[in-house]
């Protein structure tokens, strides 16, 4: 039997080179992309079985798809799955995403939006550079309050372990209504009103799939608190964008602080079609949750250890459902 070959379709400096070694030169050939020309990619590329892909794998030709006759896996490194070309992967090749790698990172994201909205750091900064000092503006004690997560995974349960530790109360959802996190309890989404009921502060960290399109609307905005903060890592879509511009219109004391968005320039350019940077009552970052130092390691080593099980002939975690992601725009 041939020995395996892994293709990895990421930036690979030294030190990840070295990882890449580690984790899988035992069990298969490793290729760079990089190192590859187009005319050396087509002519190995029926020789691939494994892709490592960072989620959007724009360095491989459309024309090299059909020549990976061997693929069987394509592994990401980034943890969202909404985006990967699912018309041009063949359906017998498994797809893993690698939910879960980027929890600390973006936990501690989560931590810093909802400090930031619930303290006012943002308008005070805004204040001081403009002259003014405001000392009467209020912010808000997050001691006590409840945290509602919705997708209490990987991500959502790291910031509920963070969140206990400020001394919140954690309420939560997701698929299986069941975690080792440390929350009050934790349902199924059929629970989203109540949890959105309870919330003080309500973090999204669920993936965008088919049924999670928009899954925040008029409706359930309008059954939050009138002073709720509302915290979104995950991905701008589940949010309807114009139906949040106007809640937080008509509701000052309501707080969005966002890291993921509707539409991405390049550079320059707003992430949004409605005025967003008009309202006060907004925290912005330009999603960059993930974007620490140490995270790009993490994310290597766990989506590579997944390679390796796949290698041995164990079944690989975090396989994505296709129907799931079925949707326009997924």
């Amino acid at each position: 039997m041939p020995r395996p070959v892994v293709l990895l379709v990421v930036p690979m400096a030294e030190e990840r080179r070295r990882i890449a070694q580690e984790k899988l030169g035992s069990l298969a050939e490793v290729l760079v992309r990089s190192d590859l020309d187009d005319a050396t990619l087509a002519r190995r590329a029926p020789e691939i079985d494994v892709l490592v892909t960072g989620g959007f794998p724009r360095d491989i030709p459309a024309d090299v798809w059909p020549r990976m006759t061997r693929l069987r896996l394509l592994q990401t490194v980034a943890a969202g799955v909404d985006h990967l070309p699912y018309d041009v992967i063949p359906a017998r090749v498994t797809i893993a995403s690698n939910a879960g790698a980027h929890r600390i990172a973006i936990g501690e994201h989560s931590m810093a939006l909802l400090l930031a909205a619930a303290k006012n750091v943002v308008r005070h900064t805004e204040a001081i550079r403009a002259g003014k000092f405001l000392q009467d503006l209020m912010g808000k004690s997050v001691r006590g309050k409840t945290l509602g997560v919705i997708g209490l995974g990987g991500i959502g349960g790291e910031a509920a372990r963070l969140a206990v530790g400020l001394g919140m109360r954690v309420v939560g959802i997701n698929r299986r209504g069941s975690s080792d996190a440390p929350v009050a309890w934790c349902g199924t989404m059929s629970d989203l009103d109540r949890l959105l009921g309870e919330s003080d502060f309500v973090l999204l960290s669920i993936p965008l799939t088919r049924h999670t399109l928009g899954i925040i609307s008029a409706r359930e905005l309008g059954r939050m608190k009138p002073d709720a903060v509302l915290i979104n890592i995950a991905r701008g879509k589940l949010i309807r964008e114009r139906d949040l511009y106007e809640h937080l219109k008509a509701n000052p004391a309501f707080v969005a602080a966002l890291d993921v968005w509707w539409q991405y320039p390049r550079g320059e350019g707003r992430p949004f079609t409605e005025p967003f940077h008009e309202l006060p009552n907004v925290v912005m970052t330009p999603h960059v949750a993930w974007a620490v130092p140490e995270q790009s390691g993490r994310s290597l080593v766990a989506a590579l250890e997944n390679v390796a099980r796949f290698l041995r002939g164990e079944p690989p975690r975090n396989v994505v459902d296709r129907e799931e992601y079925a949707f326009e725009g997924g």
